[in-house]
């Protein structure tokens, strides 16, 4: 029997192989970050990921055409499909994993292939599981029905979306056995500009920390595993960190100054003296930060963001909120 194991990256493929559990099956890393940038509504699979592809070399420093290469491998192994009897969808409980998991269900949809598919899921991380603890999501696997396919494709089309309007409402109810995709759409809103200050909830985070530091600051290393403690489920990488970093200094009105330089530089890693650079750098709050935190300084509309998130390209003019407090979306036209 021909089997395809599909998972979040690099580490838990390598992980599920070291475990014993994924020893002769195809393993597929997705490799995407897809609550960074574009994701429009109504592209294939393969159009969609040259969208993908050009944001990442962007703005996360990588060549554009090796990642162009790794996503038409990528593809072109989903697309071979119909090779395998089984296919093995193996994800996390947060956000980073729950929106993969929602692309590939929608191209199950859309493929019409419900048979032999299974969904492993897990609410701890895969790369920091133990071989034991693999098999225990393996015994717990559910097979993929139609009505999850349907949901899914439902919530993936609510996030790719031009106009989020759809996403509280996904947001708010468990769907059957897609049990972590409510929270983790709710902690994506939740990244939204909330009103008054236009922060999204990791840069409030970020703000607070350097505000409780003072004059002394903070370095980003230390700031990065300190907001990140606050998750109940982690899912920002360094890079995804630090872009957030570089919205808050590298604009017209800093929220946060210390940063040497913005962040593209870091993409050849931890290794490079650039990152370590960046990483140590020490961040402190400005005035305008302090505005911010008071709700007396917006973020979003003074320093005119232009930020997607999914399908929603957020600006000045095409503003959505999302309040925190009452759990309530936004839109543009609302005061």
């Amino acid at each position: 029997m021909e089997r395809l194991i599909i998972t979040n990256g690099d580490v838990a493929a390598e992980r599920l192989l070291d475990s014993g559990v994924g020893q002769g099956a195809v393993l597929l890393p997705w490799r995407d970050v897809l609550h960074e940038g574009p994701v429009p509504a109504g592209l294939s699979l393969e159009e969609l990921s040259a969208v993908r592809g050009e944001f990442i070399a962007a703005h996360m420093g990588h060549d554009v055409l090796g990642v162009l290469h790794q996503f038409r491998e990528r593809d072109a192994a989903l697309r071979s499909h119909e090779d395998f009897d089984r296919i093995e969808l193996w994800f996390e409980h947060d956000l980073y994993d729950q929106l993969q998991l929602l692309q590939v269900l929608d191209f199950f949809a859309v493929e019409d292939r419900i048979d032999g598919l299974f969904l492993m899921q897990s609410d701890q991380h895969l790369g920091r599981l133990e071989g034991p603890e693999f098999e225990e999501v393996f015994d717990l696997g559910v097979p993929v029905t139609a009505d999850m396919l349907e949901e899914a494709s439902a919530a993936w089309n609510g996030f790719a979306s031009e106009a989020p309007v759809g996403l509280p409402a996904f947001a708010a109810e468990t769907m059957g056995e897609l049990v972590f995709l409510a929270p983790a759409l709710q902690r994506f809103l939740c990244e939204f500009p909330a009103p008054d200050s236009g922060l999204g909830l990791t840069e409030e985070r970020v703000l607070r920390a350097l505000a409780a530091a003072g004059e002394e600051g903070i370095p980003v290393g230390e700031l990065f595993r300190e907001t990140q403690s606050s998750e109940e489920a982690e899912f920002l990488g360094d890079t995804s960190f630090f872009l957030r970093l570089d919205a808050l200094q590298f604009v017209s009105v800093p929220l946060i100054e210390g940063l040497p330089f913005e962040s593209v530089r870091c993409a050849d890693g931890p290794e490079t003296a650039d990152y370590r650079e960046f990483a140590t750098a020490v961040v402190t709050l400005t005035e305008a930060g302090e505005g911010a935190l008071e709700g007396e300084f917006d973020h979003a509309l003074s320093n005119g963001i232009s930020r997607w998130f999914g399908g929603t390209h957020m600006t000045p003019d095409n503003l959505w909120r999302w309040d925190r407090e009452d759990e309530r979306l936004i839109g543009p036209d609302e005061a």
